[in-house]
């Protein structure tokens, strides 16, 4: 029975650090493995082919399926100060979320109890509910 080669999907960190305006990216467990970009982004975007290059035991049409299909953690590492703030901004971030969903919710049970039960217009439930005639009708379309 012919035995089959079972492709392993690899894991690497990638650390990315700023450096003044641009980005660098590390691999620290792959020895050469790291490039930069102008902005994070572009740093994401061009780690993949620096690990491809630093496969070095491996051969080019290899590493560079290796590259494109490892699963990448990254670390980003910013100063203590900003990561505080940052877990803030993403700590009221998901609360603010949380009272859209809610909000839009009572905005469609008003939008519903104005039009149906009060018998108002449209135009007139987008007056007292501070909205747009347009967004009234949307949502009693998103209630039905």
């Amino acid at each position: 029975m012919p035995r089959t080669k079972v492709a392993t999907r690899l894991t690497y960190r990638v650390v990315y650090t700023p450096e003044g305006t641009s980005w660098n990216a590390t691999i620290p467990e792959v020895q050469g493995c790291h490039t930069w970009g102008r902005s994070l982004a572009e740093a994401r975007r061009r780690v993949r082919d620096a690990l491809a290059c630093s496969l070095d035991d491996l051969s080019e049409v290899e590493a560079a399926r290796v590259a494109r299909d490892a699963e990448l953690i990254e670390d980003v590492r910013l100063p203590s100060p900003t990561r505080g703030v940052l877990r803030r901004y993403g700590t009221v971030r998901a609360r603010v979320e949380a009272e859209e969903g809610r909000l839009r919710e009572v905005a469609r049970e008003a939008a519903r109890s104005l039009t149906t039960t009060a018998g108002v217009s449209l135009r007139d439930a987008g007056e007292l509910l501070g909205l747009s005639r347009e967004r009234v009708r949307q949502l009693l379309d998103k209630a039905s």
